[in-house]
C-alpha cells in the first residue's frame, strides 16, 4: 500500500477517532447529568422526610403525614427509574468508550506501517546513497589506475 493510500486511511481513521470521542463525550456528560439529577432527587427527598419529621414533633395530622407520605414515595419511584436509565446510560458509555479505544487503536496501526514504510525508504535511499558513494569511489579509482597505466 502506497504512502498516500496509507495517509488517506490515517486521515479516515482520526476522523472516526474523533467522532468516536465526541460520542463517548457525549455519553459521559449524559451519566453526569443523570447522577446530578438523582443526587438532586435525594436530596429533595431528604428536605421532605426532615420537614415532615419536624412538623410531626407539633402534631402532624394524618392527612398531611400520609400526602408528605405519598410525595416522598412519588420521589423514591422516579429515583428509581433514573437510576435504571443511569444503568443504560453507563453501559452506553463502556461501549462508546471500547469504540473510541478501538479507532484509536486503528489510526496507531496505521500511523506505525507509515512509520515503517519511512524508515524502509530511509534505509533504501541510505543504502542507495552508500552505492552511489562506492560507485563514485571505484569510478576515481579506476580512473587513477588508468592514468597510472598510461
Amino acid at each position: 500500500m502506497s504512502d498516500k493510500a496509507l495517509n488517506l486511511v490515517l486521515d479516515l481513521r482520526k476522523r472516526e477517532e474523533d467522532d468516536a470521542l465526541e460520542l463517548l463525550l457525549e455519553a459521559q456528560n449524559n451519566v453526569a447529568s443523570f447522577e446530578r439529577q438523582i443526587a438532586q432527587l435525594k436530596e429533595f427527598e431528604n428536605i421532605y422526610i426532615e420537614e415532615m419529621k419536624a412538623k410531626s414533633k407539633f402534631q402532624l395530622d394524618m392527612s398531611t403525614y400520609l400526602a408528605y407520605q405519598q410525595f416522598i414515595n412519588k420521589l423514591e419511584t422516579i429515583k428509581e427509574r433514573q437510576e435504571a436509565g443511569l444503568v443504560k446510560l453507563q453501559e452506553q458509555e463502556n461501549r462508546a468508550r471500547s469504540n473510541y479505544l478501538d479507532k484509536q487503536q486503528q489510526r496507531k496501526i496505521i500511523e506505525s506501517l507509515i512509520e515503517k514504510h519511512r524508515l524502509e525508504r530511509e534505509r533504501l535511499e541510505a543504502k542507495a546513497e552508500q552505492k552511489l558513494s562506492d560507485d563514485i569511489v571505484s569510478s576515481k579509482q579506476a580512473r587513477l589506475l588508468i592514468e597510472k597505466m598510461k
